[in-house]
């Protein structure tokens, strides 16, 4: 029904509103709809085959295998990439089939033949003669009557290493979970069936090859003839609606937030919530979305776009993410100041509650911002005051934005559709000129638009701060009252963010006019170079990238998340990855020459060479207990040693665990007491379930086993009830079994389809196990196997039971030697990330720092005159430090889910604090935030600016680096190792306002510093309970610098400053011109990006001293105390900090 039904509809629409948001997008996309469908014919298809008597023959007495991979990984890709995701499968399979084999060969060799004459004795002895011998011969194998210890011992040897390594392979390369679990179930189904056999069969394997196969056909026939789709059409709807429906909602939710007014803490906090979810999403999105585009040269598609347009699109994409997710930092920063101000309230209410006049502490960076309140509110240059100017001021800039958004949506839509016909109906030269018309006139409207803005809108902002200049020489009045800054200054972050995002959207529209120029007709595309195709393939998987083959029992991240080094070393893996160095050949031209394609990849060789002399490379690990081995044997040495320490980590425990319960389940198959009993009731899949079951952590392997357990009691229950319906107490009617499982797995797949992917688990493992249950039945039932262990109900149990035998044993091998613990996982790879962030904030500087010694030393840039495709050192840094804050980004999305699965795990060491972990996690996101604001704030700021930035403000001082980095080293190595941190470490926002004052930029500080001094030695005297004397003495001396203070607290409020900070621009410089300077909104978003990112370190601080505890010692506030008045007396009296080059 439509959406205008549901609203004429009151019943509809209430019985809607309960839907989950996911169903309610899944039921109006036509695409999730066409899969679905598409799905549930394979289905049906492969149910048919299972229960026609001539392929259910053929496919063997496993024909229900083709139905459980069909619901394992239905139709849901692009044919390219199914075809690669299947052959990842079959690989798996042919390696286990492989790997069996050899093991049955080996066996074979060591069996003794004494011992087999005497058992084939002893069975021919035993032969009754009424009943067939071959039956009886049979049912004597599957007793265990052939079996060998020795040749038992080398299936079991062969278990073991095979198991590891498919282990090893799963655990490390997450996106070949396929290929691991199926070559394990092939391997399982050869070593527990191999060792009753006296004889060898290599074909045992083709019990599951064959219905595999027959899926396979079924699948690629259903890609092609149902609703078929390219991964281009694939890709085209994934970034519509998952790239342009979040960016379009989040440039709404900019207009929806400007209308109302921040002091309305409710409501802007609710924005700000909404504002964060489209923010993450977008992020996730855009890292999806690139990830689907790195197997497009795969791709054989029809229509206009080919593999290098989409590849020109997709490698914008990043750098409109950032400016999209830009937007949003203005409603948090907003938000900051609102929470201050709840905060403050609060601290009120309580000392008035306490009966308390004066706070306990006093806090030099709480009385500033309440300086800064008072005077903007006096002068009506508050938030409330300035954010309806702004709406008025962006009003046509964000309207031709979202307009612009929704031209691409509208573009991009057309060449997604109407595929087919393109082909055969061509569209007219008229509609073509109309269809590029449109392109143009929206990329003219946005760019006056966005002209308008920079020139006459912005100045509106300007003018509540006109009074304060003179009108003619447009300096700063002397005689007039100072004003505050800050809120103007958090007004500029949404001028420069949505300066910047509608300049991305304009650069991006400007390449979509190129391309429909080029391509005015649909025409049909085969895949690219088969070596490049090769080569990217081969990075993609081996790199983590690669998405298309990720089962639903993949797991996490192969990283180690104590560590950010590249795996491989060099500036290649550490940069952005090949979403900004792909080279965006031109696929469709053919008559590109052989040597023209050498020249290229030289030229680009000497590019990377000039890159890494250019641009630092990320610090790696080094052996602190030994310098790198300077001999071939040690070298050699050394890469034993790693082999041997593959044992010790993560991963190696990992594998070692599906070995041990591999070989643990697998020895009741070769036990003569227990063999026929093992192979009867298929004790093999108590095998498989446990090999499945296992995780690399605990937390994630015990959510695990919850997300299965209530999988196979779904199954079980779904299943029993398909099979009774579709066969009553008989033997199953082929039909009523095809139409009921159909109908009643449809549902699961359209959930799964659609659902959050924390469920997808869920919905996979009762969805098998409606099909065990169904398929074992009707092949029991119809086919009487040997070793029959029943229909309906009572092949329940026993697969429950199965279930929870494998669990059982899955989670007995997780406790030894020692689990690994999610929480761990967790804490480590959040130290991680702080450090990373650290390197991040140093590639940062160091990019400020190398553009300005680059202008310095009248080095520029010559980009445009080496062609069209050559980008400029600043944009190659640009793009390094975006790849690096992603994948810190998708780090973080990696880790995301252990923070719920760390809660399953036993506490009994304690509770486990995760609310301090989200804010933790909280922060990091924050945090990134800063960075991206700094990259897109370097990007804009030219060299004067730069150098303003770098000289004049107090973030570039060395000193203060240095405190940043020794804080941010700090928390990294407390957290990872768990140590508390030193004692007293200081804030940063103190180490600034001290490093500002000794740097001699801020002179005039010196009485506010003392006046604060002054009034926390009295707050002090009232903690420490000091005589009334001695109080008396610290109000006197409080007193007597009062009108002096207060003149230098208003000028440390005054514009000049953010946060107490220098803005880089002096008060005496201060003109009316500066504040109309275009530069000057990227100079104030860049200087706020630092205020926040010091201000979110010092708030990691807290919460590491929570987690980790903090050392201390007495006497310490004493000591303090005393060298504050020292130092005090010595500013007092006029001592001037000496300069080793020029002394005073």
């Amino acid at each position: 029904m439509s959406e205008e039904g549901l609203k004429r509809s009151p019943k509809l629409r209430s019985s809607a509103s309960f839907l989950p948001p996911w169903l309610k997008a899944a039921l109006h996309s036509r695409r999730t709809i066409k899969t679905w469908i598409r799905c549930c014919v394979a289905l049906a298809s492969v149910l048919i085959l299972m229960v026609s008597r001539k392929p259910s023959q053929t496919m063997g007495q496993a024909a229900f295998f083709c139905v459980i991979v069909s619901v394992m990984m239905p139709p849901t890709f692009a044919l390219s990439v199914f075809i690669m995701a299947i052959t990842t499968l079959l690989l798996g399979m042919l390696l286990g089939w492989a790997w069996g084999n050899a093991a049955m060969a080996s066996a074979l060799n060591v069996r003794s033949a004494s011992l087999f004459a005497q058992q084939q004795a002893k069975v021919q002895h035993s032969l009754l003669p009424n009943v067939p011998a071959a039956l009886q011969i049979q049912v004597a194998t599957f007793h265990g009557a052939f079996l060998d210890p020795r040749s038992s011992a080398v299936y079991g040897v062969f278990l073991f290493i095979g198991s590891f390594a498919l282990g090893a392979a799963r655990a490390y390369l997450p996106n070949l979970a396929l290929l691991s679990i199926f070559g394990t179930i092939v391997l399982d189904i050869i070593c527990t069936t191999g060792p009753l056999l006296p004889q060898s069969d290599y074909t045992l394997a083709k019990l599951f090859i064959l219905p595999a196969s027959f899926y396979i056909a079924v699948a690629i026939a259903s890609l092609i003839l149902v609703f078929p789709e390219s991964q281009s059409h694939v890709w085209l709807t994934a970034l519509t609606d998952s790239f342009w429906a979040p960016t379009l909602d989040l440039l709404r939710l900019q207009s929806e937030a400007l209308e109302s007014r921040p002091s309305d803490y409710e409501n802007w906090a609710d924005l700000n919530t909404r504002g964060q979810k489209l923010r993450q999403s977008l992020v996730n999105a855009t890292e999806a979305v690139i990830t689907q585009l790195r197997l497009i040269g795969l791709d054989t598609s029809i229509g206009r776009l080919g593999p290098s347009d989409l590849k020109k699109i997709n490698a914008e994409l990043k750098s409109i993410m950032f400016r999209a997710a830009g937007l949003h930092s203005f409603q948090t920063f907003v938000n900051d100041v609102n929470s201050a101000e709840q905060r403050e309230a609060q601290e009120v209410e309580a000392r008035l509650k306490r009966g308390d006049q004066t706070p306990r502490t006093v806090d030099r960076f709480r009385v500033l911002q309440l300086k800064i309140r008072e005077r903007e509110l006096q002068h009506g240059h508050d938030l409330d005051s300035l954010v309806p100017i702004l709406a008025a001021a962006s009003a046509n800039l964000r309207k031709s934005s979202e307009s612009s958004v929704e031209c691409l949506i509208d573009w991009l839509q057309d060449c997604n559709s109407n595929r087919w016909r393109g082909i055969f109906s061509r569209p007219t030269q008229e509609q073509i000129d109309q269809r590029h018309q449109k392109l143009v006139t929206e990329l003219q409207n946005l760019t006056n638009a966005l002209d308008e803005f920079r020139n006459v809108e912005r100045v509106k902002l300007i003018r509540p701060y006109e009074r304060f200049f003179d009108p003619v020489t447009r300096t700063l009045l002397k005689n007039q009252d100072l004003f505050a800054s800050k809120s103007l200054y958090i007004c500029f972050v949404f001028i420069d963010t949505l300066d910047g995002f509608s300049e991305s959207i304009a650069k991006l529209l400007r390449i979509i006019v190129d391309i429909d120029s080029q391509r005015p007709h649909a025409k049909l595309w085969f895949p690219g170079r088969i070596a490049k195709v090769t080569t990217d393939l081969k990075d993609n998987i081996t790199n983590g990238q690669f998405k298309g083959t990720q089962g639903v029992l993949a797991m996490g991240s192969p990283d180690d998340p104590a560590s950010f080094d590249p795996p491989n070393g060099g500036l290649a893996s550490s940069g952005s990855g090949s979403t900004f160095n792909d080279d965006d050949d031109d696929d469709d031209q053919d008559g590109d020459s052989e040597t023209a394609h050498n020249q290229a990849e030289v030229e680009k060789e000497r590019e990377k060479e000039r890159e890494k002399e250019m641009l630092t490379e990320p610090p790696v690990r080094r052996n602190p207990d030994a310098f790198p081995p300077t001999t071939g044997f040690g070298r050699s040495y050394v890469k034993l040693a790693s082999i041997l320490r593959f044992f010790k980590s993560a991963q190696g425990v990992f594998a070692l665990r599906v070995a041990f319960v591999s070989v643990a389940l697998w020895i009741p198959a070769v036990c003569p007491s227990s063999a026929w009993f093992y192979y009867d009731n298929k004790g093999v899949w108590a095998l498989i379930m446990a090999q499945t079951a296992l995780a690399v952590y605990a937390g994630d392997q015990i959510a695990g086993f919850i997300i299965r357990l209530t999988g196979t009691l779904i199954g079980l229950v779904v299943g029993m009830c398909v099979w009774y319906i579709g066969a009553g107490l008989g033997h199953g009617n082929p039909y009523g079994i095809v139409i009921a499982t159909t109908a009643f797995l449809a549902p699961l797949f359209f959930v799964r389809l659609s659902g959050p992917p924390v469920q997808v688990g869920l919905w996979t493992m009762a969805s098998v196990t409606v099909v065990l249950i169904v398929g074992y039945s009707w092949i029991n039932a119809n086919f009487n196997p040997f070793g029959n262990p029943g229909v309906g109900v009572t092949l329940g149990w026993k697969r429950a039971l199965l279930v929870i035998i494998g669990f059982t044993a899955a989670f007995i091998v997780m406790l030894f030697p020692t689990p690994l613990s999610s929480r761990v996982l967790v804490r480590k790879t959040l130290a991680a990330v702080i450090a990373e962030s650290g390197n991040i904030i140093g590639g940062e500087i160091e990019a400020f720092l190398a553009e300005e010694e680059r202008v310095r030393n009248g080095i520029y840039d010559q980009a445009p005159e080496l062609g069209k495709d050559r980008l400029s050192m600043k944009e190659r840094r640009v793009r390094r430090i975006s790849g690096r804050v992603m994948a810190v980004s998708t780090r973080l999305r990696y880790i995301r889910p252990s923070l719920g699965t760390a809660k399953f795990e036993p506490q009994l060491s304690g509770t486990w604090p995760a609310e301090e972990y989200e804010r933790l996690f909280t922060l990091q996101t924050r945090v990134l935030l800063s960075l991206a604001l700094l990259v897109t704030s370097f990007a804009k700021l030219d060299e004067k600016w730069c150098s303003a930035l770098v000289h004049r403000t107090p973030f570039m001082n060395p000193n203060f680096l240095s405190d940043v980095f020794t804080t941010i080293t700090i928390l990294s190595n407390s957290l990872m190792n768990g140590n508390p941190l030193p004692a007293y470490l200081p804030k940063l926002r103190d180490r600034l306002v001290y490093h500002e004052y000794h740097a001699g930029r801020q002179a005039q500080l010196t009485p506010f510093l003392r006046s604060i001094g002054s009034t926390q030695r009295v707050a002090a005297s009232q903690s420490t309970g000091s005589s009334s004397s001695d109080l008396n003495k610290g109000q006197n001396a409080s007193r007597g610098d009062t009108e002096h203070d207060e003149e230098v607290l208003l000028r440390t409020a005054g514009p000049a400053h953010v946060d107490g900070s220098s803005m880089g621009i002096e008060l005496d410089e201060l003109t009316l011109d500066i504040l109309l300077d275009e530069q000057l909104p990227a100079h104030s978003t860049a200087v706020i990006a630092f205020s926040s990112l010091i201000s979110r370190i010092d708030e990691m601080v807290d919460i590491v001293s929570t987690l980790c505890g903090q050392a201390t010692f007495r006497g310490y506030e004493n000591l303090q105390r005393d060298y504050m008045d020292r130092e005090e007396r010595a500013l007092g009296g006029g001592l001037v900090v000496v300069d080793t080059d020029n002394r005073r």
